[in-house]
């Protein structure tokens, strides 16, 4: 058997659109036995948007950078949430940061934000957040939290040492990005626990990981071919085994 883990945006899905032959190179890869997951750091509700116009569908969805993981019914298998004291703390932190924006996602309803410091247009990856109140930062579950610093790797670096000199979070930096997520949690995890959950022997599959980003490094660094695309960072091309043309290409090279 096969499994292909893939990335949604910078890999089938770019800013609201995806090419025309993504489906179908999907269905053929299903078609053919193997599976088909997705490993995003978009919510339920963001993958759901993001994928709803399209006629495609997956046997697993590993969102949130892996502390959400869905069946092919996106009925919740596993979920994990960012300390509701370590969410409190970096509000804390930031709210009063010029240029950053801070996001958190939750297990149903639209992704929100808690702080939007960033002037002009905003984010293409978040779109449309509502609200929220600090004062329910205790009251509700945020599998990711995520600090968005668009041309300031600096300032991501500065709340990164920050938070994690003070709490056990997961972290990852991506697309102007500084997620946090519940300690131990990446796309690694995530697909460790998928094939655990499948009872799956690790020899009984061959693992195809599709992304073009840092968070995307994790389940790359577990899979027996790992793929990325010529727009990818040198360091992630470093990273994979073949950088391949499209998601399309590398299905395609590797279905049979």
């Amino acid at each position: 058997m096969k499994l292909a883990a893939c990335d949604l945006d910078g890999t089938i899905f770019f800013d609201g659109h995806m090419p025309a032959d993504v489906p179908a190179a999907i269905a053929r890869w299903r078609a053919a036995g193997n599976l088909a997951v997705v490993a995003t750091g978009k919510s339920r509700y963001a993958m759901r948007r993001a994928l709803q116009p399209f006629d495609i569908d997956f046997d697993y969805y590993l969102l949130c950078n892996g502390t959400v993981i869905l069946d092919g019914e996106q009925r919740i298998l596993y979920e994990s949430h960012v300390p509701p004291q370590a969410v409190r703390a970096v509000y804390d932190r930031v709210h009063d940061t010029s240029g950053l924006d801070l996001y958190c996602t939750r297990l149903k309803g639209p992704d929100g934000y808690l702080v939007r410091n960033v002037a002009g247009v905003h984010n293409p990856i978040i779109t449309d957040p509502v609200a929220v109140a600090p004062k329910v930062i205790e009251e509700e579950v945020f599998p990711l939290v995520a600090a968005w610093t668009p041309d300031n790797q600096e300032l991501q670096r500065e709340i990164a040492e920050w938070v994690t000199s003070r709490f056990d979070v997961g972290t990852a930096m991506n697309r102007n990005f500084f997620d946090i997520t519940p300690p131990g949690h990446d796309k690694g995890f995530a697909l460790t626990w998928l094939l655990d959950h499948l009872s799956l022997a690790r020899g009984d599959v061959q693992v195809v990981t599709l992304g073009d980003g840092y968070n995307d490094l994790p389940m790359h660094a577990l899979a027996d071919v790992s793929l990325t695309f010529p727009w990818a960072h040198p360091a992630i091309q470093e990273a994979c085994d073949v950088v391949v043309e499209s998601a399309v290409d590398g299905l395609l090279r590797y279905s049979s």
